[in-house]
């Protein structure tokens, strides 16, 4: 099924979820069929009982009830839901039940019911940010965030196992990282509400907000690394943040002595291609006339990103063949391939840097790259994101983000939960959590000065 007829489809299906659910079905519900519609005699509600130790159960039917209670097991599943909000609506304690609420709720357990978190609800306003992260703008503490399973931190960090929002890397220049926030800080409140079991998207939702306004965390930091849980040491501590505009150039190029090349990509934006393209021909004219003798493509905590920016990248480093194979859900698996146009016929050793927060996009990228014998991986393993997801656009102006397929290396390795293994494994020391300059970027110089080394290794400057 292509993407047209993807997109169609889950638009049909989420027209039956909107007959459900949509606001006011009950003031309109004399619109549609009436198969489609709960009989209005239906479902009585059941008198309560409280009982001696306060607790409340339903009375049982009697043989003469006037209202007995009647089944329907061949119920379409879309009346039950309506069932249940009806039911909401005129039982539940407060009467101020919003449709909407309850709506964007009932759709939330729809996606979480499929098991892939992956799979989400994004409403009007999340939709809008999350585009504006696409194009490289928003305005919120300027930290990439993800999503951590089964968190157990210290006793301020109830309830235990709960899933929780920690960021991944501060953004240069913004808010979190002048206030001091680091990578692997989790994030226990938002204003004083707790991020237990919270979306990324949802994480994100409360972050952000107007230019200029605060925003207080909750921050639990990890101070060691013991293998025992309970020698694990935390600082949990409370920090207040101004908003401000973050515009997001995902390049970054540095040279180290020796004129390497230190290219560092934070995410797959609509700006990336551009920005690598850029930094690659800087790259190949050298520095102060001198030839680059090796690059180093850093990306360290790289939480993905765009699938097209993801084969876009890929191309400038491999000429021809598949950057990435995508496995449908009818099993079929097709390759999207390098773009030979885009190819920068880069002929210096290049050194890839990874760690455990790179993810989707970046594997796409490193997997390629490595399959090919284009570069040398150095670092930690990977994230192990193998998912590709679809965005449907609603009528609310909201949307869902789908998965939609599996991807495979160009070697057609699954890395889904275990990601990519360095060829050259390294532990990160604290420089490297600090500034990046740490064992992981020394071991990369030392790889490449090893191939600089080998007879025959091309060091002069590409044309």
């Amino acid at each position: 099924m292509n993407l047209k007829s993807r997109a169609a489809y889950a638009v049909f299906v989420l027209g039956a979820m909107g007959t459900a659910f949509g606001a006011g079905y009950g003031a309109h519900a004399n619109r549609f069929p009436s198969q489609w519609r709960w009989p209005a005699d239906a479902s009585p509600t059941a008198p309560l009982t409280r009982t001696a130790d306060g607790n409340v159960m339903v009375a049982a039917a009697t043989a003469d009830s006037k209202t007995p209670r009647v089944y329907k097991p061949d119920l379409r599943p879309y009346e039950t839901l309506d069932e249940v909000r009806r039911a909401i609506k005129e039982n539940f304690v407060s009467t101020k039940v919003d449709d909407v609420q309850i709506t964007n709720g009932a759709i939330r357990g729809m996606l979480r019911s499929l098991g892939d978190r992956f799979t989400r609800y994004l409403p009007p306003d999340d939709y809008t940010e999350f585009l504006s992260s696409n194009k490289g703008e928003f305005t919120g503490i300027g930290a990439r965030i993800d999503v951590q399973d089964d968190y157990a931190g210290s006793a301020q960090a109830k309830p235990f196992g709960a899933s929780r929002p920690y960021i991944v890397e501060p953004i240069p220049g913004g808010p979190a990282e002048k206030a001091g926030l680091k990578r692997g800080d989790v994030i226990l409140a938002v204003n004083g509400k707790s991020t237990a079991d919270m979306s990324e998207d949802a994480t994100v939702s409360f972050i952000r907000g107007t230019q200029g306004t605060p925003v207080s965390l909750k921050i639990e930091r990890k101070l060691n690394n013991a293998k025992a849980l309970r020698d694990i040491k935390y600082n949990t501590f409370d920090i207040q943040l101004t908003r401000d505009t973050i515009e997001l150039n995902p390049v970054t190029l540095n040279w180290l002595p020796g004129n390497i090349a230190w290219m560092k990509l934070d995410e797959f934006n609509e700006k990336t291609d551009v920005e690598i393209g850029n930094a690659l021909k800087q790259i190949k004219a050298g520095q102060d006339g001198a030839s680059a003798r090796g690059i180093i493509f850093d990306m360290r905590g790289n939480p993905g990103g765009l699938l097209t920016a993801a084969v876009d990248v890929g191309s400038r480093f491999i000429s021809k063949g598949p950057i990435v194979f995508q496995r449908e859900r009818n099993g079929e698996v097709r390759p999207l391939n390098a773009e030979p146009d885009k190819f920068m016929n880069l002929k210096v050793p290049i050194v890839v840097l990874v760690d455990g927060y790179s993810a989707s996009a970046a594997e796409i990228v490193t997997g390629a790259l490595k399959d090919d014998s284009a570069a040398t991986v150095v670092g930690a393993q990977t994230f192990g994101k193998a998912s590709v997801q679809v965005l449907v656009d609603l009528k609310n102006g909201g949307a869902l983000v789908i998965t939609t397929a599996k991807y495979l290396t160009p070697a057609k390795n699954d890395i889904s939960d275990k990601g990519i293994m360095p060829d050259v494994v390294v532990a990160a020391s604290p420089e490297d959590g600090a500034s990046g300059r740490g064992a992981q970027l020394q071991k990369a110089v030392d790889v490449i000065k090893s191939k600089l080394a080998v007879p025959g290794t091309m060091t002069a400057r590409a044309n």
